[in-house]
């Protein structure tokens, strides 16, 4: 199995990014991405890609983000090996922190129930359609695609862990080319005075912080 082609993963975001007057964020974070997948890769991404790619791919998905588990589904069940597949690569995927997220039937009973927050948060937001938003500490990216299926322009989730990126990518991977993305990176790696985008969205981060 090829090592995870970071360079063509990002490469539509960095696009984005030196289209939108960001050229110098897209030139730190390239250089924050070798940094960490190749010079520091982490001793685990074979085994979460190998359950990344496990997950089926030859059936027709839809996505639903508007409902409290972020759920992948299609008109019909899977076949046996595409279901067991799918249990192969959701279980090579754990542990699941934020969610509930739902694959072809499967429910992924996650450590938090990340849409009882978005359900105490969302009738006190502003209207996030058409807006560019930042999720700092994002997780999996449950928020993100709630904030997505809230009609975001474009939703940009941060955090460091990397099961966290290959967990995005599931989902992700059913949506295709979709104006949501996850970075593997800390807030202090962002840029300073940067001023991109329309909301921020910073939710169970501070406890997790040294010096909040």
């Amino acid at each position: 199995m090829a090592a995870f082609d970071w360079r063509t993963h990002f490469a539509p975001f960095i696009d984005y990014l030196n289209n939108s007057d960001q050229k110098a964020w897209a030139e730190t974070l390239t250089g924050q991405l070798i940094r960490r997948f190749e010079d520091n890769p982490h001793g685990d991404m074979a085994r979460w890609q190998a359950a990344l790619e496990a997950l089926p791919k030859n059936v027709s998905a839809n996505v639903e983000l508007n409902s409290s588990a972020v759920t992948v589904a299609s008109d019909q069940p899977l076949n046996q090996q595409d279901a067991e597949h799918l249990e192969l690569g959701l279980r090579g995927l754990m542990p699941w922190r934020k969610g509930p997220f739902n694959f072809f039937g499967t429910h992924v009973d996650t450590e938090w129930r990340s849409d009882w927050k978005w359900d105490r948060v969302a009738p006190h937001l502003a209207e996030l359609k058409g807006r560019t938003i930042l999720d700092v500490g994002c997780g999996s990216g449950y928020h993100c695609w709630r904030m997505a299926g809230a009609g975001a322009r474009q939703v940009v989730g941060i955090d460091p862990g990397l099961l966290f990126m290959f967990q995005f990518l599931a989902v992700k991977g059913y949506l295709g080319d979709v104006p949501v993305d996850l970075l593997p990176i800390r807030m202090e790696d962002l840029p300073a005075n940067l001023e991109h985008f329309d909301t921020t969205f910073s939710m169970g981060v501070l406890y997790h912080r040294r010096s909040p």
